[in-house]
C-alpha cells in the first residue's frame, strides 16, 4: 500500500512539474512574441530606375559567322574560331551558319561531323548563346546548290541532331530546315507545303526540346501546324518551341515578303494565308510570349524610323537584331532620338540605337519592397514588385531565390558588383522558381512577389535576446551558367543578388 501511495505521490510531482514547465514555457512564448512583435520593422531601400545596358544572356545583337564544312580534319576551324569568339566581343548571341554545300549529295563524312562537333565545343566555352542555321547557300543560289534529293536533307538533318542535341546548353536557336537561299525557306526545291512542312516535323521531332526551333514567316508555321489557332499550338502534346525569324524585318508595309497585301480573317481553312501587316503584327503580339522572334532590319525607310520601330518591336516582342545589317537601318537609329510619349521615362532623349539595345528581350527593374506583419503571429508577408520593360518575356526559366542574411556580414554592397559572405550568413532562404517562373514576367506587365517569412526561424538564428537586423536579397540566375541576371536599376547587386530592404527582429 505504501508502494502504491509513493508512486501515486511521484506521479503528482511529475504532472506538476509538466505543468510549471508549461506555464514558465508559455510565460516565456509571451514574452517573447511581445517583444518581438513589439520590434520588427522593415525598410525598402527605394529603386530608381536606370537606363543601362545590361547585356544579360539570350538577348540583344548577335554577331554572325560562317563556316563551309570539308573533309578536313576537326581542328580545320580551331583558329578562325578563336578569331571570331574575340572578334565578337561582348555581345551575347551569335548567330552560326553552317553550309554543307560540299556534301550536297552525300553523307556528311566523319571528319565533316567532327569539324561541326568541335566548332560546337569551342562556342559552347565561350558567353555567348549559339543561334544555328544549318545550309547550303550563302550566296542566293540555292536552287545551284541544294541537294537533289529531300531525302539528302533529311539524313544531314538526322546526321547533325545529335551533334546539336549534345550542345543544348550552348545552342539556343535553330533557324530554318537547312533549305532556300541563305537557309530563309525561300528559292528552294523544297519549299512547297509539302516538303516544307515534312522537313520541319522532322527537325522538330529530332532536335532536343530545349532548344527553340524557328521559321522565317507566321504563314510558315502556321502551314506546318496546319493551324493559326495558337492555343492549339499550346496543347499538341509538348510546349510550343517553333519561333520565327524575320530578315526583312522593318523593311517595308509587308517587311519584304514577310506578310501580304491583304485583310483575311484567319481561320483553320485559311491559315496558309499570309495577312496584312497590322494582323501578322496581332499574331506575333500572342505566339511571341511564348517562343523567340529575332531577325534583321533592312531598308531604310519609313516603318524603321524609331517612332514606328518602337510599337512593332514591342509588339512582335522582338529579342535578338543582327548588329551588321542593314547598316543603313542601324546607323540611321544611332543618329535618331527616341521620344517617350509620357515623356518622362528614363529612356526619353537616348539615342534610338541605344533605346532598342535596351529594350530587345527582357529587361526587369525592381519597382517596391514592402513587409507586413500581423501582431501575434510568427510569420510576415515580404511584397516586391518587378516590371518586365524589355519587348519581350525571357524564353528561359531562372532561377529565382530570396535569401536573407545576418546583417553584421551583409551590409548593402556600394559597388556595382561585390563579393557576398559565405554560406554561413544565410538565416533563410527560399527558391521562388517554381512558383513564379520568369518565363511568365511578361513584357509592360509588373510581377508581383508575395513571399511568407518564417519570422520565429528568423529569431531563433539570431539573439533571441535582443534585436536584430537582417538584410534580404533578390536574385534571379541563368540555370546553365549560374550568371546573375542584372535589374535595370540604379542599384548595386553581390552574389546573394539585389538588395530589397532591411528587416530588423
Amino acid at each position: 500500500m505504501k508502494t502504491f501511495r509513493t508512486k501515486k505521490n511521484y506521479l503528482i510531482r511529475i504532472i506538476a512539474a509538466i505543468f510549471t514547465v508549461a506555464a514558465v514555457f508559455s510565460a516565456l512564448i509571451c514574452f517573447a512574441l511581445h517583444f518581438y512583435n513589439s520590434s520588427i520593422s522593415y525598410t525598402s531601400p527605394g529603386f530608381a530606375p536606370a537606363n543601362d545596358i545590361l547585356n544579360n544572356p539570350y538577348c540583344g545583337w548577335y554577331d554572325m559567322f560562317g563556316y563551309t564544312i570539308s573533309d578536313a580534319s576537326a581542328d580545320t576551324f580551331d583558329k578562325r574560331t578563336q578569331d571570331y569568339i574575340q572578334k565578337s566581343g561582348s555581345t551575347r548571341l551569335v548567330l552560326l551558319e553552317i553550309n554543307l554545300k560540299n556534301f550536297n549529295n552525300t553523307e556528311l563524312s566523319d571528319n565533316a561531323l567532327a569539324q561541326i562537333d568541335r566548332i560546337f565545343t569551342m562556342w559552347g566555352e565561350s558567353p555567348h548563346a549559339v543561334i544555328l542555321r544549318f545550309l547550303y547557300d550563302w550566296d542566293g543560289k540555292a536552287m545551284q546548290t541544294e541537294p537533289d534529293s529531300i531525302e539528302t536533307v533529311k539524313l544531314h538533318m538526322r546526321q547533325t541532331s545529335d551533334i546539336v542535341n549534345n550542345h543544348k546548353n550552348s545552342i539556343y536557336i535553330m533557324q530554318g530546315i537547312f533549305v532556300g537561299s541563305f537557309a530563309e525557306m525561300h528559292s528552294s526545291h523544297y519549299m512547297d507545303t509539302n516538303s516544307m512542312t515534312e522537313l520541319a516535323l522532322l527537325l522538330d521531332s529530332l532536335i532536343d526540346d530545349d532548344i527553340y526551333l524557328s521559321v522565317r514567316t507566321p504563314q510558315h508555321l502556321r502551314t506546318i501546324f496546319k493551324t493559326a489557332d495558337i492555343s492549339k499550338l499550346k496543347s499538341d502534346g509538348h510546349r510550343i518551341r517553333m519561333g520565327l525569324f524575320n530578315d526583312g524585318m522593318l523593311g517595308s508595309y509587308i517587311d519584304v515578303g514577310t506578310y501580304g497585301p491583304e485583310n483575311y480573317h484567319f481561320s483553320d481553312e485559311e491559315y496558309d494565308k499570309k495577312g496584312n501587316r497590322s494582323q501578322e503584327i496581332a499574331f506575333q503580339d500572342e505566339l511571341c510570349l511564348l517562343v523567340p522572334n529575332g531577325g534583321e532590319v533592312v531598308l531604310d525607310n519609313k516603318y524603321n524610323d524609331i517612332d514606328n520601330a518602337a510599337k512593332d518591336l514591342a509588339s512582335m516582342h522582338v529579342s535578338y537584331l543582327n548588329n551588321a545589317h542593314d547598316l543603313a537601318v542601324i546607323n540611321k537609329w544611332k543618329k535618331q532620338t527616341y521620344t517617350d510619349p509620357d515623356g518622362d521615362s528614363v529612356y526619353n532623349g537616348m539615342s534610338a540605337y541605344d533605346y532598342v539595345t535596351t529594350r530587345l528581350g527582357y529587361r526587369y527593374c525592381l519597382l517596391s519592397s514592402s513587409f507586413e506583419h500581423k501582431n501575434n503571429a510568427f510569420g510576415g508577408s515580404l511584397q516586391i514588385t518587378l516590371k518586365n520593360e524589355g519587348f519581350a518575356p525571357s524564353y528561359k526559366d531562372f532561377d529565382v531565390e530570396l535569401f536573407i542574411i545576418k546583417d553584421d556580414n551583409s551590409a548593402a554592397p556600394t559597388d556595382s558588383y561585390s563579393a557576398a559572405a559565405d554560406n554561413t550568413d544565410i538565416v533563410y532562404s527560399e527558391n521562388l522558381t517554381e512558383k513564379y517562373p520568369a518565363s511568365t514576367w511578361t513584357p509592360g506587365n509588373e510581377i508581383n512577389l508575395d513571399i511568407s517569412v518564417p519570422l520565429l526561424q528568423i529569431k531563433k538564428a539570431g539573439n533571441i535576446t535582443k534585436v536584430n537586423n537582417y538584410s534580404i536579397y533578390l536574385v534571379v540566375r541563368d540555370k546553365i551558367s549560374g550568371e546573375i541576371i542584372k535589374f535595370a536599376n540604379d542599384a548595386s547587386y553581390n552574389d546573394y543578388g539585389y538588395y530589397i530592404g532591411s528587416l530588423k527582429i
